[in-house]
């Protein structure tokens, strides 16, 4: 009998811990798969839901790979906890500055700022502000220096007296939106594009590089259709941005298939946009993420606008390359830049990103003058053709980088078309170098 109530009980026993296990531990463990499946269907979804718009060979062919290669490994380990941070960073940051009383009133209504302050970079804006008088240009100039900058950008006083309504401004002034100060010891500060913009006197900008070349009068473009429509234009650089940048995750936009910015020359009426600005220069001053996505400075503009939904206009016009040929090879070492829809036959802007880094020995004609723009280099279907192919490559036997398109093995110039520079811009570089314009290194 007693055999017989143990028996039952231990029945019992295991009936309960069965029971137990069907009603509250598979359903437990079915949630818990559930909750993992979920989150990491979420991954996947946070992964892709902002980069399969540019997934495909019309965006991969044209990523600059060296930017990619350098930092690969760095999107790589962004984790979400890092960039759910960084969200939270610039988002706060958005918040603050929306808080804080905006400008409604300007000294000015329009003028262009340049960002200048060694002896190279002051001596390229000098020749280049020279010819925008020759040009008849009577916008009023700034341009920015750093406060250590201060004693050289002071030696070039008198030249600028004489170019009528230039002034020199320090980036360490009082009482500026973004004043800027060698701080957090770093030799360098990489905010100073859009703090000079930000701290300007003007209400419509046009920056300009040290090394960008006006090849006329640029007052025009205030007064686009374009410009007045969205209060910005951006211009279009050789590169897009690889579908697996974090970028696209961090600041919470779509990937889409278009060009990057090249920012050599920026248009923006700081009344409309005076909040993009300030992301923008969230993103410059905290390079140590941004830069490593997107590639310096140049993008920040075109990406805060993005992020805020603030409406530019980018110029369709594909970016052309101005130079020479060396050891039978075509090399540009300036990049072209034009305006509106209806106006696409001469460069507005020739930016002389490369020039600068080559001997001037290299440029020199037979009576030892400078001529270095021999050749325009353009994909032809200016607009339409999705397909660009620009590489960077060294000349051989030497130290001199260069650039051009498709590949010198493959290339195919039915998609090129090449005309004299001096015949599309006559005079340009006689009066450029007569101005005391700059070219190649000594």
């Amino acid at each position: 009998m007693f055999k017989r109530k143990s028996f039952i009980t231990k029945y019992i026993v295991i009936l309960c811990l069965i029971l137990y296990i069907y009603i509250y531990i598979i359903p437990f463990q079915k949630q818990q798969l559930n909750h993992i499946s979920t989150i990491e269907k979420s991954i996947v979804e946070k992964t892709s839901i902002y980069s399969d718009n540019c997934l495909g060979a019309n965006v991969e062919r044209n990523v600059d790979n060296n930017h990619r290669d350098n930092n690969r490994a760095y999107w790589n380990q962004l984790t979400e906890i890092s960039i759910d941070r960084y969200k939270f960073g610039w988002k706060d940051f958005v918040r603050k500055e929306r808080e804080k009383p905006q400008p409604t009133s300007w000294k000015e209504e329009r003028g262009i700022v340049f960002v200048a302050g060694n002896d190279d970079t002051l001596k390229r804006t000098v020749g280049t502000i020279r010819l925008l008088r020759r040009y008849m240009c009577v916008l009023p100039i700034e341009i920015w220096h750093m406060e250590h900058e201060a004693q050289i950008a002071a030696t070039f006083t008198t030249q600028l007296e004489f170019l009528g309504n230039v002034r020199l401004r320090d980036l360490s002034e009082f009482g500026l939106p973004k004043s800027i100060s060698r701080m957090r010891n770093r030799g360098k500060q990489f905010q100073v594009k859009a703090a000079a913009i930000i701290n300007s006197r003007f209400q419509h900008v046009l920056y300009l590089d040290s090394d960008n070349i006006p090849t006329r009068d640029p007052t025009f473009l205030f007064d686009t259709v374009e410009y007045k429509r969205q209060g910005a234009i951006f211009w279009p650089d050789f590169w897009k941005t690889a579908a697996e940048n974090k970028i696209f995750r961090l600041l919470e936009i779509d990937c889409i298939d278009t060009w990057e910015q090249e920012s050599g020359q920026i248009m923006v009426d700081k009344a409309r946009h005076w909040i993009p600005l300030q992301l923008s220069w969230f993103m410059q001053y905290f390079h140590e993420v941004y830069f490593r996505l997107l590639n310096g400075d140049k993008d920040t503009f075109q990406y805060a606008w993005r992020a805020l939904n603030a409406p530019f206009h980018r110029i369709e016009t594909f970016v052309g390359m101005g130079g020479l040929m060396l050891n039978g090879i075509f090399c540009g070492h300036s990049m072209l830049q034009y305006a509106a829809m209806d106006d696409q036959q001469k460069p507005l802007f020739v930016h002389a990103n490369l020039m600068k880094q080559i001997p001037k020995s290299v440029f020199n004609d037979a009576n030892e003058k400078q001529r270095p723009w021999h050749l325009i280099k353009r994909y032809r279907d200016d607009r339409s053709n999705n397909f660009l192919k620009p590489e960077f490559y060294t000349v051989e036997n030497t130290t001199i980088g260069c650039m051009n398109f498709a590949s010198r093995k493959f290339e195919n110039e039915s998609l090129s078309y090449v005309e004299s520079f001096d015949e599309v811009l006559p005079l340009f570089q006689d009066e450029y170098f007569r101005l005391g314009g700059i070219g190649g290194y000594e």
